[in-house]
């Protein structure tokens, strides 16, 4: 065998070695990085936990905020002004019990049966179920309450929905409400100046179909009470058609021996129509255009504005426009 080749061979088994044991020392050096730094973070934790467990074990004092709800009231009473929304409340006890009472304050319950309430007594009432936890203070300590006599009433209810319809579309007949009226409940005082209850505003666009959906009532505060809380409402929806036709002006109420004639005679009255009756409608002149008499002796411009009429209701006709808007007219004697 060639003695150069035996070198060379020999030369990179040796490079080999020394690369693959300093490998080896720096996957040890890591390896023992690593170990000190999972040493120190169990320590800290565990320190750590020793510092909550001696510190959280100590009394502490804490005011925290405590959501205030109407409990029970008479009867035949009704609350006239709300209540506080909050108190605020001092209280001293262990740190872990602590963190637990501020991380989920309790609802106090109020209970009205007069007109003054110690709110320090209801509140310490309700949180001796809590062991351990001592009620310092509590503000405000008293509440006066406005009571007065309960009453209800029904009042109907008023759409605030908005409709946009598509191009050419509309209602086919006014949108129903259902139930179409509300029964409402409190002090008598506050119910006095309701005369009806308002859905909330709702916005519904491009609407080309029926419409059948529910809408929630305008929300009440807490010293009304809503039978319900929201109410459906529906319309029949269609597409229109416009229609034009001449109606002569005719006079009303007029007394004998007197004539009337206009300039011009007849006027242009266009409107809108369904669809489906838009054949029925054009067999028929839907509309009568007329002056009252007592109209022209009212007026000293020589000029009157005819009223519109429709003549058969069972067509959903809509009032476009008539030209012109105003006609001159001849008082005629009949000798």
């Amino acid at each position: 065998m060639d003695t150069s080749k035996i070198e060379e061979f020999k030369e990179k088994l040796l490079a080999g070695w020394e690369s693959l044991l300093q490998k080896s020392n720096e996957d040890e050096i890591a390896d023992f990085g690593r170990e000190r730094i999972i040493v120190f973070v169990v320590a800290l934790i565990l320190a750590l936990a020793l510092w909550l467990m001696v510190n959280l074990s100590r009394d502490y004092t804490l005011n925290i905020e405590l959501p205030i709800q109407l409990g029970g009231v008479p009867a035949e009473k009704a609350l006239v002004r709300d209540l506080p929304n909050t108190a605020t409340v001092s209280v001293t006890g262990e740190g872990w019990k602590l963190i637990n009472l501020y991380n989920n304050p309790p609802t106090i319950n109020i209970d009205v049966s007069d007109t003054e309430v110690n709110l320090f007594d209801q509140v310490q009432q309700q949180m001796n179920a809590m062991l351990n936890i001592n009620i310092q203070r509590v503000q405000p300590q008293n509440l006066t309450v406005q009571l007065g006599d309960r009453a209800s009433k029904k009042v109907p209810v008023r759409s605030a929905v908005n409709v946009n319809f598509s191009e050419q579309y509309g209602f086919l007949e006014s949108p129903t409400i259902n139930p179409d009226s509300v029964t409402i409940d409190g002090a008598a005082t506050l119910l006095k100046g309701i005369e009806e209850w308002s859905t909330d505003s709702v916005q519904i666009n491009n609407v080309t179909k029926d419409i059948s959906q529910t809408v929630p009532l305008e929300s009440s505060s807490e010293l009304i009470n809503l039978s319900q809380s929201e109410v459906s409402f529906e319309a029949d929806v269609v597409e229109y058609t416009e229609g034009e036709m001449q109606a002569n002006i005719t006079t009303r109420n007029l007394p004998p021996g007197r004539m009337v004639s206009y300039s011009p005679l007849a006027i242009t009255i266009k409107y809108d129509v369904p669809i489906e009756e838009y054949t029925d409608v054009q067999d028929e002149n839907p509309f009568d255009a007329y002056v009252s008499y007592q109209q022209i002796l009212e007026d000293s411009t020589g000029f009157v504005t005819p009223e519109i009429e429709e003549k058969n209701e069972r067509y959903h006709i809509k009032l476009r426009s008539f030209q012109p808007r105003r006609v001159a007219y001849f008082i005629v004697l009949d000798n």
